[in-house]
């Protein structure tokens, strides 16, 4: 089995379902795999998404054979917040959410309303290049929406 024939076939059956690939991984630990797919939409995914991401993707793996004999473990979740945003596909998933932003002189918090050919637009009509942020990660939503 290799790790990009089931990247691949990752990438194909969470994109068919409508939704973004933002991280694959696979190890062996032990006698067993450890498969997993972070998976995210813009809005927000739902556990019912990840379960059917889940059943689709292990459909796909036995119909294609690509794991037969071997014993595994697939986990299919969303990337949740705190982690960093860093690629296009990160961006993507994340407008309309609440995003912490580090830039070279200054930090600010705001809510992500659109993301086009490298830029973020705020909410507060504030536009970032994506090349001037040193870090970013999304952050939990207390409030009604704000800045």
């Amino acid at each position: 089995m290799e790790f990009d024939e089931l990247s691949e076939l990752a990438h194909k059956v969470v994109r068919e379902k409508g939704f973004l690939l933002v991280d694959f991984s696979m190890r062996k630990t032990g006698t067993k795999y450890m498969i997993r797919l972070l998976v995210d939409r813009p809005g927000r995914i739902t556990i019912m998404e990840c379960v059917r991401i889940s059943k689709a993707f292990q459909d796909a793996m036995d119909q294609e054979l690509v794991m037969e004999g071997e014993n595994y473990r697939l986990e299919v979740s969303s990337p949740g917040v705190g982690r960093l945003l860093s690629r296009e596909v990160d961006w993507v998933r994340t407008v309309g959410r609440k995003l912490s932003i580090r830039l070279e002189t200054e930090e600010f918090v705001g809510y992500l309303e659109e993301y086009d050919s490298d830029i973020l637009k705020f909410r507060n009509g504030r536009v970032i290049p994506v090349s001037e942020i040193v870090s970013a990660v999304e952050v939990l939503d207390m409030g009604s929406g704000g800045s």
